[in-house]
């Protein structure tokens, strides 16, 4: 520094700063008071290079900090953003912090202009707020009190979208879980934060651009790894999917845990129940237990979702400063992918814990067993299995809930190699077949169909060691199942005759006479198209 800007500083050893107290991560004030973000780090780096301290001034909101700079009780803002109306009586630095501006939303907006007629909300007094009130867009414009309050009310639908930047929404999503809300768009201005001074210390603006250009580019970098460092790109490191990995794995841990105690309870039950009143005490304890067991698979799934969340948000972010560059476009489609799968997963679970009622449409089964086979593939390779698929190719439709269908036959599927364990065959059959004979229809428990009626028939074969006939007898009991005590819920089987049972279809499962077990469905064609 020069003698003047030297002597400058000795005449004025109050400073005050007078940081926002809600706009992590840039700055906060943490429970106890303390001070903190990467704005805070900043600060620090300054009062070390410069040899002072800086008064620190607490103010409820962001408003009540600009009102106080205006009546002189606050010298300098931390990180503020430029704009015309604060240049009237702020000086500004260089900036230090840039950041993105985003628009989060749960709809598709592709820039600012799109938001016109939309309701959108800001923070007030926010260079966001600035920037809409004073552009060309009309927008129906909210003003909120806190950058989490917007993003509540567009994750409730009250308004349509929220104008923020990258980091603060990025923190808040990965603190709250709006697992329902996306970045949509990255828009113009780019977010730049520096020093504001109030208007008659020049000589204070001069001597904090000289502290902030001798803090190196290295010493930058550690700052804002700190605080706004997006995900490895190489997914395998990257903690979340770790987090998620072992999240999801407690949470299965948990729901097998919670059916071995309630096989325990069962069995105490049943055996100081007389037979006359058996049958109604296993209705009662299955829903008793599928209630526990789907709100389990809800509370695992929403926890799943909210890092998931998070990948997607920085997948989004890298695709769009990646710009040609193949090697990462591929590896950001690998992070889509894999998001896009464990999300199917998650929404199965979520399906697993709501009403069982039906959503039927007008489809082919093809359809669903294609897609079945998709999912289970990565499994049967892994097992060596080889899956042998003979789909007819005129099958008439069918009313069919995809869903419901998918987890009949990914639970059927996941069965079969499990009973092959390593090595083996899995063929799926799907034909349009007559009922001639006694045998056919000894495969309809629950007599749909009679003689001469045309049916859907689907086959599922593996090559393993196929059921013993005491099993088979009990093969479709709730809670009855023929794997070790923690590999099996003996659920999958009981949900899948309900599941087509409601497609007033049938399901049977029984020895196959070339060996390996073979599980056999029937439906009913819609009128009219069963030729």
């Amino acid at each position: 520094m020069t003698a003047a800007e030297q002597e400058w500083l000795a005449a004025h050893p109050l400073i005050r700063i007078g940081p926002d107290p809600d706009a992590a991560p840039f700055e906060w004030f943490s429970r106890k008071g303390e001070y903190q973000g990467m704005a805070a780090d900043y600060i620090h780096l300054i009062e070390q290079r410069l040899g002072i301290a800086f008064e620190i001034v607490h103010a409820s909101d962001w408003s009540q900090v600009l009102e106080m700079l205006r009546d002189g009780e606050i010298d300098v803002l931390p990180a503020a953003a430029v704009s015309p109306q604060r240049e009237e009586y702020l000086l500004f630095t260089e900036p230090h912090i840039t950041v993105p501006g985003v628009i989060i939303s749960s709809m598709d907006f592709n820039s600012i202009e799109e938001l016109t007629g939309h309701k959108v909300g800001v923070v007030a007094d926010y260079v966001w707020d600035d920037l809409l009130t004073h552009h060309a867009v009309d927008v129906r414009l909210l003003r909120v009190e806190h950058t989490q309050d917007g993003l509540e009310l567009v994750s409730l639908g009250a308004i349509d979208a929220m104008v923020s930047d990258l980091a603060s929404v990025t923190y808040l999503v990965r603190k709250q879980g709006f697992t329902n809300l996306r970045i949509v768009s990255y828009i113009d201005p780019v977010l730049e934060l520096g020093l504001a001074v109030r208007k008659d210390w020049p000589e204070l603006r001069a001597i904090l651009d000289k502290a902030l250009a001798s803090i190196s580019s290295a010493e930058r970098e550690v700052l804002r790894a700190g605080w706004l460092k997006l995900e490895d790109r190489n997914s395998w490191n990257n903690p979340l999917i770790w987090y998620s990995g072992a999240g999801v794995l407690l949470g299965f841990l948990l729901i097998l845990g919670g059916f071995g105690l309630w096989n325990r309870t069962l069995k105490q039950r049943v055996e100081v129940r007389t037979r006359e009143l058996q049958d109604a005490q296993m209705q009662l304890m299955q829903a008793e237990k599928m209630e526990s067991i789907g709100q389990l698979a809800a509370g695992v799934a929403h926890e799943v979702k909210n890092p998931l969340a998070i990948i997607q948000m920085g997948a989004d972010y890298l695709s769009n400063v990646t710009g040609q560059d193949e090697v990462a476009g591929a590896v950001i489609r690998d992070i889509d992918d894999a998001v896009q799968r464990a999300d199917t997963v998650i929404r199965g679970l979520l399906d697993f814990s709501r009403d069982k009622q039906l959503e039927c449409t007008h489809g082919n089964i093809n359809t669903v067993i294609d897609s079945s086979l998709r999912l289970v593939g990565h499994e049967m390779r892994q097992r060596n299995i080889e899956v042998k698929p003979h789909l007819a190719s005129d099958l008439p439709a069918l009313d069919l809930d995809a869903n419901k269908l998918q987890q009949v036959l990914i639970n059927l599927f996941m069965n079969a190699a499990h009973a092959m364990e390593r090595g083996g065959e899995l063929v799926v059959v799907s034909q349009l077949k007559t009922l001639h004979n006694s045998d056919e229809l000894s495969r309809d428990h629950d007599r749909h169909f009679e003689k001469g009626d045309v049916v859907v028939w689907v086959e599922v074969r593996d090559s393993g060691p196929g059921i013993r006939e005491d099993d088979r007898k009990r093969i479709f009991d709730p809670f009855y199942t023929t794997k070790p005590v923690g590999e099996g819920t003996g659920l999958g089987l009981s949900v899948s005759r309900n599941i087509i049972s409601l497609h007033h279809g049938s399901i049977d499962i029984r020895n196959h006479s070339a060996g390996g077990a073979i599980v056999t469905m029937m439906f009913r064609p819609n009128q009219g198209e069963s030729q």
